[in-house]
């Protein structure tokens, strides 16, 4: 089957067509989703060290509740040609025209989803073929709805997300604690100079 046969999709939107100034009368603050958050989810460092934080102004209506991520939908990056589940601390931001919302029809675990979709050989099979002769690799939606599919039954792509999420923050804690390991030995060797 096809994606678009068990999901609907959300644009992100261009922040400069949106963006008023602080004075307008309806001006609302909201803070963009930036590749920060999306990188921090998916288990990636983010190596730009800048922490500001960009907050934007937008007049109330034409503030589309659709625009914003949930922890219920998935995101696509559309270059990264990854997507997550957003965990609560990331609920609320507006989502740009990097960003594309993913939301799944009941019958798909989202868990499953969003290994399937980053990591399994037949999805990233399709992906490298829609993206062959670019020079900037970028996920179309008309690409994305024709993307194939093969589902196995609810009950197994709940196990299957689960294992794999609980793959995933194995490996985070194992980058934890190498990290952790590394700041003690170099706590050590500068001790030891004393």
């Amino acid at each position: 089957m096809k994606l678009e046969e068990i999901a609907e999709f959300t644009l992100g939107a261009f922040a400069s067509r949106l963006e008023t100034t602080a004075h307008h009368p309806s001006a609302v603050k909201v803070k963009p989703l930036s590749l920060r958050e999306f990188n921090d989810t998916l288990g990636v460092k983010y190596r730009i060290s800048t922490n500001k934080s960009l907050m934007i102004y937008i007049p109330i209506e034409k503030l589309d509740p659709e625009l914003f991520t949930d922890t219920t939908s998935l995101i696509l990056h559309t270059q990264a040609q990854k997507v997550v589940l957003l965990p609560e601390k990331y609920r609320g931001l507006l989502l740009t025209n990097n960003f594309l919302k993913i939301h799944l029809h009941e019958s798909v675990d989202r868990a499953f989803f969003e290994w399937y979709f980053n990591e399994h050989p037949y999805i990233q099979k399709q992906l490298a073929v829609m993206s062959e002769g670019s020079a900037v690799s970028l996920l179309k939606l008309s690409h994305l709805k024709d993307l194939r599919v093969e589902l196995p039954t609810l009950d197994k792509q709940k196990i299957i997300g689960r294992i794999a999420q609980l793959k995933r923050r194995k490996e985070a804690l194992q980058l934890e604690r190498i990290e952790l390991q590394h700041q003690l030995i170099q706590q050590q060797l500068i001790d030891s100079m004393k």
